[in-house]
């Protein structure tokens, strides 16, 4: 499927919002990113290897810029899940 102008735009800005919170909160020395589009689905694996966090405590933390990648997610009526665990980077899995 290809997305539309404004959509290609909020997949770019979540990918933004998600490289910012590796440098300025995760401090990560590296990322990486795979897209993977089907014909019904994009499929979105993002991967730092910054200090991560406690996923646990993540509804507390939803300030980091999380609350505004939920948004764009919701608004591309896709689905989103983070893993991580503190000191070993944090991985996001978004399918749209």
């Amino acid at each position: 499927g290809t997305l539309s102008k404004d959509n290609e735009l909020h997949v770019f800005r979540i990918v933004q919002e998600l490289m910012n919170n590796s440098m300025r909160h995760g401090k990560a020395k590296g990322i990486e990113l795979n897209f993977n589009p089907t014909k019904e689905t994009l499929f979105l694996h993002y991967k730092d290897d910054g200090e991560g966090f406690d996923t646990d405590k993540m509804s507390i933390q939803k300030g980091l810029g999380l609350r505004n990648i939920e948004s764009r997610v919701s608004l591309l009526q896709g689905e989103i899940s983070y893993y991580s665990e503190k000191q070993k980077g944090v991985e996001v899995k978004i399918t749209i």
